[in-house]
């Protein structure tokens, strides 16, 4: 028998100008005219007593799923309406068909959808674990349809401390290192600025918040073989939108996330631990990094031969980021044809490409080419540093993996960026063992050609240091190192560099060289 949904938080769940981006245009991305699998047998949610509105479906959905798998697979079909739920698990073989028109919806109570998995990332207070849809050693999965699955996701999280801007900041500033202690509060600086308009689910700045419970991601692909996402909207998540997780061939295309750009931790398509994945033709508009890609420590596997192309986003952090997670290898990576922009809300995204290494990763053959980007913060962004993330054990070998990976053979080539507000960062680290040995981790074989950039004319406050910090075991991101003594590109410990028609126009207020280098061989 369907129940009726308790609303765990009912004084949440608003929205305000600025948080969606209304100027999607889904004609470009979805199809209405896609028909059922033939020769599948089809198990309507509806002759297993699911019905549209306010009640839980979960039993009777639950129940499809299972006749369903029971059959061998088969199609599940959700059509006539929007149908509230609790986790919808799928089964090997299994099409989970969501019609034009039709909706599935995640209940607001957090108690129908969380259910830890053990061996899976442990997000703290950020989030609980478990997830609306879920596949789980799974094979020949498919989510599609033209519907849209739904994740409610403002019911999970606080409220913000501000309302999304919609004017532009006057003025450009970075928190100083010094200020690293509050660096989300310090006032006036472009990351408070971004930051107070986000919703958490933790109590973010020691306000006597609780925490709020909420499932770690909308879409979960665990361990799973030959999967399709594609012709299907998801819309809203209250944390990950899409990820796939120690999964092989996964084809993600012609979908459109559609989320609140201010619930905090909504990336776009979280990749981890991955091999052999395409993301084709999507459209994503989310509060995190759009795409992103990860292996950290729970996935004890590498990830490699990644095809991402074709896509638009729109985020307020980073529109395409390996990392931060990286204890696994990330190899044979490429990202072309892709338009990064904010043209609605301010200050614009954080980055555009970000590539990370700070658990020990080995990031190898990335490249990156043909991207557009407009109103995007810091245009590129490479780093290695030792977060240890995993806690490995000290060692006084600098090859060990304490002191972290390596990023090597990155090609960034035909980038155009216009608006931008910050230089372009790329570095590794040195530092000294316990016994005083020297340790250099240069990032290496680095090219970057025809790369324009632009910067927004305003004015900029800065706080040049006597010294730039090794930036050695902190959360990586390109707003944090603060200010550094060039306006485009600061290179430091860097080997086999090469740079090629680069060309940098900056604000008329700027004071500083386009290009500064530092440790850096060619």
């Amino acid at each position: 028998m369907n129940s009726a949904e308790h609303i765990a938080y009912p004084e949440l769940g608003k929205i305000y100008p600025g948080d969606y981006y209304t100027s999607i245009p889904y004609g470009e991305y979805l199809t209405s005219s896609q028909p059922l699998p033939e020769g599948l047998p089809v198990f309507d949610i509806r002759d297993f007593g699911a019905e549209p509105g306010e009640q839980l479906n979960t039993e009777a959905i639950r129940k499809a799923c299972e006749t369903c798998r029971e059959a061998g697979g088969g199609v599940v079909l959700v059509d006539g309406g929007c149908y509230r739920s609790g986790t919808v698990r799928l089964s090997s073989h299994t099409t989970l068909f969501i019609t034009p028109g039709s909706t599935l919806m995640a209940s607001r109570n957090p108690d129908d959808l969380i259910t830890r998995i053990e061996g899976t990332q442990d997000f703290g207070d950020e989030s609980s674990g478990g997830s609306f849809i879920l596949a789980m050693d799974a094979e020949d999965v498919c989510i599609t349809g033209g519907g849209v699955i739904h994740g409610q996701g403002e019911w999970f999280v606080h409220e913000p401390r501000k309302k999304p801007a919609l004017e532009p900041f006057p003025v450009t500033m970075l928190p100083t290192r010094e200020q690293a202690g509050e660096i989300n509060t310090v006032p006036g600086s472009v990351r408070t600025f971004y930051r107070d308009r986000i919703r958490y689910a933790e109590d973010k700045y020691g306000e006597g918040k609780p925490v709020l419970r909420r499932p770690s991601a909308m879409v979960w692909l665990l361990r799973c073989t030959q999967v399709r996402v594609e012709n299907i909207v998801l819309r809203d998540s209250m944390c990950w939108t899409l990820h796939p997780e120690a999964c092989d061939g996964v084809l993600i295309r012609n979908i459109v996330i559609d989320d609140n750009r201010h619930v905090a931790n909504t990336d776009g398509i979280d990749i981890s631990g991955c091999s052999h994945v395409e993301v084709d033709h999507c459209f994503v508009s989310c509060a995190d990094d759009g795409l992103c890609i990860k292996n950290p420590v729970s996935t004890g596997r590498s990830s490699e031969h990644l095809y991402l192309h074709d896509c638009t986003v729109l985020t307020v952090m980073n529109a395409f980021k390996i990392g931060t997670g990286t204890r696994h290898d990330i190899r044979h990576v490429v990202l072309e044809n892709c338009v990064f922009r904010m043209p609605d809300i301010y200050p614009g995204s954080v980055s555009g490409i970000s590539i990370e290494s700070c658990d020990g990763s080995h990031v190898e053959d990335i490249t990156v080419r043909g991207i557009r980007m407009e109103k995007i913060q810091c245009p590129l962004y490479i780093v290695l540093n030792r977060r240890n993330g995993a806690h490995e054990p000290y060692s006084e070998d600098p090859d060990a993996p304490y002191w972290g990976g390596s990023v090597s053979s990155v090609r960034i080539c035909d980038i155009e960026a216009a608006d931008a507000e910050l230089p372009a960062i790329l570095t590794g680290y040195t530092d000294v063992t316990k016994a005083g040995k020297p340790v250099r981790k240069a990032i290496s074989d680095i090219g970057i050609q025809n790369y324009r950039v632009t910067y927004r004319d305003n004015q900029e406050i800065l706080h040049l240091p006597a010294a730039f910090d090794e930036f050695l075991t902190e959360y990586p991101e390109s707003n944090a190192h603060g200010d550094v003594d060039a306006c485009g590109l600061w290179i430091r410990h860097a080997d086999h560099v090469l740079l090629e028609n680069i060309q940098i126009t900056p604000r008329s207020a700027n004071s500083r060289e386009k290009i500064r280098l530092y440790d850096v061989n060619p």
